[in-house]
């Protein structure tokens, strides 16, 4: 889909580690290549719809204790907590309101958390949940994070299609564990190249209610959760520093067309 958006919004530090963002949305999207926003009418026929907008009011809410910060002009880049930071947001869809099309409510709550292990390395976490209440069409419901790309998305689930599953109520777990060279650290010439070991284990499961699926047909090879969507990898960090290389596979839904099974996915990031 093609989006036009315009986003007012302003941030508010209470404390160290708790914030607020609020912010006004107006966004229309339109059907691009072979997206169709496809209305079945009471005679069987299908109506085509040109164009959805919305006007969401945002708010962010962010607890992240003793959360430390490098501070610039114009903006904050946060250096991590030893804590977990809990995320809360909600939208609020406005009908009529500089043209939106539909009223509803969606909340999302994230938790996410780096645990350390000593010797055995650490562990980064995120879970999510969230919901949309309303009767809504797919382009304003949660299109999972997939990633079609050869570049590893921290993000995404990185052998999931784009637009392939989508939800009106979600959970998600992400885990990663670094083992900071807990195995080849034991290989003199591992050693000596500072190479880490790092596995990944991520999974996502969802519903999506028959009034939400009447709006508009889903496009071909969009799929509901019947099940939990699941995928894991194996790879290797710090390659001269900046580069880590995975291995994944796809643990569900190996019936699906056009997907991999199996892929290899690299990305930069830098090591502390």
């Amino acid at each position: 889909s093609g989006v036009e958006e315009f986003k007012l919004g302003t941030e508010r530090f209470w404390f160290n580690g708790f914030s607020n963002t609020l912010s006004i949305t107006n966004r229309t999207m339109k059907p691009l290549g072979s997206i169709r926003y496809n209305k079945s009418l009471d005679d069987g026929s299908l109506s085509s719809v040109s164009s959805i907008r919305t006007t969401e009011v945002g708010l962010k809410t962010r607890f992240a204790y003793q959360e430390a910060f490098v501070a610039g002009e114009f903006d904050r880049i946060s250096l991590g907590t030893e804590y977990p930071i809990l995320e809360l947001n909600m939208g609020f869809g406005l009908k009529d309101v500089f043209g939106g099309d539909y009223n509803y409510t969606k909340v999302a709550l994230s938790v996410s958390d780096n645990i350390k292990l000593g010797t055995f390395g650490r562990t980064e976490v995120k879970a999510q949940a969230g919901k949309y209440f309303g009767t809504l069409p797919f382009t304003l419901l949660e299109i999972h994070n997939g990633n079609e790309t050869y570049f590893f998305d921290n993000a995404a689930f990185n052998l999931m299609n784009f637009f392939e599953f989508i939800s009106d109520e979600y959970a998600s777990l992400m885990m990663t564990h670094h083992f900071e060279g807990f195995f080849l650290n034991k290989i003199p010439l591992m050693r000596k190249l500072k190479w880490r070991e790092v596995v990944t284990g991520r999974a996502v499961v969802g519903s999506l209610q028959d009034k939400n699926k009447a709006v508009l047909e889903l496009p071909n090879n969009m799929y509901e959760l019947t099940g939990p969507y699941a995928e894991a990898a194996v790879g290797i960090e710090n390659i001269f520093k900046i580069i880590r290389v995975d291995a994944l596979w796809r643990l569900t839904y190996l019936d699906h067309p056009d997907i991999a099974k199996f892929g290899i996915r690299a990305t930069f990031e830098i090591q502390f």
